[in-house]
């Protein structure tokens, strides 16, 4: 397996000097970049220089390449299997009505690959219920297929997000990539950092993402309450306090980040489902605390992973950590990188991630995290 990764803007063009002739061993390219992608005819470039490759373009909310984090980059990241193949599925025009219907759909064609090893996944992420698309999507794929990924941003704007498959860019598409071969060796982790505060409520109101009624009052109210100062900044501020959620008393805890709000109505809407019936508490976080989540999540992932410096390393990150961290931000990619050792450290901010959950069970299925650092690391024996 090789990696090799390069950064491009529109001004200075390459850090790399790209090959010359054509490359027909790359199989997978993969650019985080901004919401606003390159000229098409670029991507007609990255398709001659790569014409045996699968592109996938991932807007970000900040792109991750090393230890830094940019907004105005383009990272551009090459993968050569020695082994291995890619199997790529894509679905355009997901919403938030269609999109349990829609992972069904890619499960089915992702399960009658053989050899399928792993899935990732990059997806619109304003537009879809990708809580319910994963819902979808696990039930028909083999038990030891993991899957992870993340969801397209264009940071705390929370407004746009686009997904491209050799082409250019555009909203409401999903990607998902088999990737295929015993060869592989794949490693996760998915951590956060966050603590939970104020009393437990109860959502008495509510429709798949968006909640209307918290303990029979508008959501909005109870929400503003607690943020104080914070709340005439919604709905940006609202990446600092996201909302624990549990089914049941003593259930597990998935975290939600606010997208938007509806002074009207007095509703939010999330990132992910929160049913009626939900117990839910405020959380909030330290930069240290953040921190040290990303340290956890990059151990997990490279356990068993060796270091020998062709692996890849993919970090995706809640944008509402970098809202918390602000000029820290790095910090956490820094911890990434040093456990990581020589793989190639590549990624971007997102407004959700995807991975099983960190709980020690061999054939957990991925959810929807939000306010995570969740890291995959791609190897080969």
């Amino acid at each position: 397996m090789r990696v090799r990764s390069s950064l491009w803007t529109p001004t200075a063009g390459w850090s790399v000097a790209r090959p010359e002739a054509p490359d027909a061993t790359v199989q997978l390219v993969l650019s985080f970049g901004p919401v606003d992608p390159p000229e098409s005819a670029w991507f007609a470039t990255i398709a001659n220089r790569y014409p045996a490759a699968q592109h996938v373009y991932a807007s970000g909310g900040g792109q991750i390449a090393g230890g830094a984090v940019n907004d105005a980059h383009t990272v551009v990241t090459t993968v050569s299997f020695q082994h291995a193949t890619v199997r790529p599925v894509i679905r355009n025009g997901v919403d938030v009505d269609n999109s349990r219907a829609m992972g069904a759909e890619i499960g089915t064609e992702l399960a009658a690959i053989a050899g399928l090893r792993h899935v990732l996944i990059f997806a619109e992420g304003i537009g879809m219920n990708a809580a319910g698309f994963l819902d979808g999507l696990n039930p028909m794929l083999p038990l030891r297929v993991k899957v992870t990924g993340g969801l397209a941003s264009n940071g705390i704007q929370l407004t746009r997000s686009v997904i491209g498959l050799n082409d250019t860019p555009t909203t409401g598409r999903v990607v998902a990539l088999g990737l295929i071969g015993d060869s592989l060796r794949i490693g996760t982790g998915s951590v956060g950092g966050w603590d939970c505060f104020g009393p437990e409520r109860i959502v008495t109101r509510s429709t798949v993402a968006n909640v209307f009624e918290l303990d029979g009052e508008r959501a909005l109210d109870v929400y503003k309450r607690y943020l104080g100062s914070f709340a005439a900044e919604l709905p940006g501020s609202g990446l600092l306090f996201p909302l624990a959620v549990r089914a049941y008393k003593g259930g597990p805890v998935i975290v939600r980040t606010l997208l938007a709000i509806d002074e009207a109505e007095g509703s939010m809407r999330f990132a992910g489902d929160i049913p009626t019936g939900s117990i839910v508490r405020l959380m909030r976080t330290t930069t240290d605390k953040l921190i040290d989540g990303a340290v956890n999540a990059a151990e997990l992932a490279h356990e068993d992973i060796a270091d020998d410096g062709s692996s890849l390393t993919l970090c995706i990150s809640c944008i509402g950590r970098r809202a918390v961290m602000r000029s820290r931000v790095e910090e956490e990619i820094e911890e990434v990188v040093r456990l990581s050792g020589s793989s190639t450290v590549v990624g971007f901010y997102s407004n959700g991630e995807i991975a099983p959950p960190t709980d020690g069970r061999e054939f957990a299925t991925a959810v929807l995290h939000n306010q995570t650092m969740t890291v995959t690391t791609i190897a080969e024996i």
